[in-house]
C-alpha cells in the first residue's frame, strides 16, 4: 500500500462527501470509522439510534479502546490492492499514530472544516435519525467528539480544507493531485 489518507472533521463537515469524491475519481478503497460503530451496534443486537450511536462510539473512544477501532479498520484496509486507502472519521491523534504503527505507513491527515451553523443544516438535512436529530443533539455530539480528541486532531492535520461552501470535493481532488 502506497498511501493512507485520513479524512477527519466534526460531524457534518463533509468528510464522507470528500472521501466519496476520492473514491469516485481515483477508485480508492474508502473505509468509514462510523461503520465500525454501526457494525458493533448491530452485533450487539441494538436498535440504531442517536443514543446507541453515542454510547457505542463513546465506549470505543475512551479508556484506550480507540485501538479496537483502528484494528478493525486496519483489518479491512491491509488487504487492499489499491494504491491509496482513505479512512474517514478518525477521532484522535492516537488513532492515527496507532494506524501508522500497524501499517508502517505515515498517514496523510486532511481535516475538513465547516462552521457549526452549516454543519447543523447538513446533519438535519441528512436526517440519519429523523426527528431525533436536532440542533441540541448535534451540539451535544460535538462536545462528545471534542472529548474524544477530534479538535486536537484537526489542529494537527497535515492539510485543512474549508468546506463552508460545499466544494470540498474539488479542493480535496486538487490537494490529492499535489500530494
Amino acid at each position: 500500500m502506497k498511501k493512507i489518507i485520513c479524512i477527519v472533521g466534526m460531524p457534518g463537515s463533509g468528510k464522507t462527501y470528500a472521501a466519496n469524491a476520492l473514491a469516485k475519481k481515483y477508485k480508492v478503497r474508502v473505509i468509514h470509522s462510523g461503520d465500525v460503530i454501526r457494525e458493533e451496534i448491530k452485533r450487539k443486537g441494538l436498535k440504531y439510534s442517536p443514543h446507541t450511536d453515542a454510547v457505542i462510539a463513546h465506549w470505543f473512544h475512551t479508556q484506550g479502546r480507540d485501538k479496537f477501532v483502528v484494528e478493525r479498520i486496519w483489518k479491512k484496509a491491509r488487504n487492499s490492492k489499491k494504491k491509496m486507502v482513505v479512512i474517514e472519521g478518525f477521532r484522535s491523534k492516537m488513532e492515527v499514530n496507532y494506524l501508522e504503527k500497524l501499517s508502517e505507513v505515515k498517514p496523510i491527515v486532511i481535516a475538513i472544516i465547516a462552521p457549526l451553523e452549516i454543519r447543523i443544516k447538513r446533519e438535519i438535512k441528512r436526517g440519519r435519525f429523523g426527528k431525533e436529530e436536532s440542533t441540541e443533539y448535534i451540539k451535544s455530539r460535538d462536545k462528545l467528539e471534542i472529548s474524544h480528541g477530534i479538535k486536537k486532531l484537526i489542529e494537527k492535520a497535515d492539510y485543512k480544507i474549508d468546506n463552508s461552501k460545499t466544494d470540498a470535493d474539488k479542493k480535496i481532488l486538487k490537494l490529492i493531485r499535489k500530494v
